[in-house]
């Protein structure tokens, strides 16, 4: 079978893939430059990493890590108030990792509307919906 022979991929597809694909990459990069950080400006953490690792290798619960180590537990979403330091701009990374499906969702939405297949356009957002639900912690499990 020749290239001109294959059958053309749907956009919406090609637009989730890239989208997924490269925002993936992205965030592996800044993965990559927070632990440097990190390292680079201990004081500059919100957890030292130095005591962080000695309490894991300790064997300690992560409730008494974060006692012992932070001063307690910031809240899920504690990047957002540290986004200059090493171990918050590793956790930016992470959580915009986590969220790729659902901009890559959105972006299928916006493709499938083009193409008018308004089903897929209704599916796509209430899988993002999903999504967004989830990483919140709403739902039926209570968070738990």
């Amino acid at each position: 079978m020749s290239a001109s022979e294959r059958p053309k991929m749907p956009g919406a597809q090609i637009a989730y893939g890239e989208v997924v694909y490269w925002l993936t990459i992205f965030t592996a990069i800044l993965c990559m430059i927070g632990p440097v950080l990190a390292v680079v400006n201990i004081d500059n953490n919100v957890l030292n990493p130095h005591f962080l690792f000695q309490a894991i290798f300790d064997g300690k619960t992560p409730e008494v890590i974060w006692e012992e180590v932070g001063g307690g537990f910031p809240g899920g979403h504690f990047y957002k108030d540290n986004l200059f330091k090493g171990d918050g701009f590793s956790q930016l990374g992470l959580a915009l990792g986590c969220s790729a499906a659902l901009w890559a969702l959105i972006c299928a939405a916006v493709a499938y509307l083009k193409d008018r297949i308004y089903l897929y356009v209704i599916l796509s957002l209430w899988v993002a919906f999903m999504v967004v639900i989830s990483a919140l912690g709403i739902g039926p499990s209570g968070g738990h």
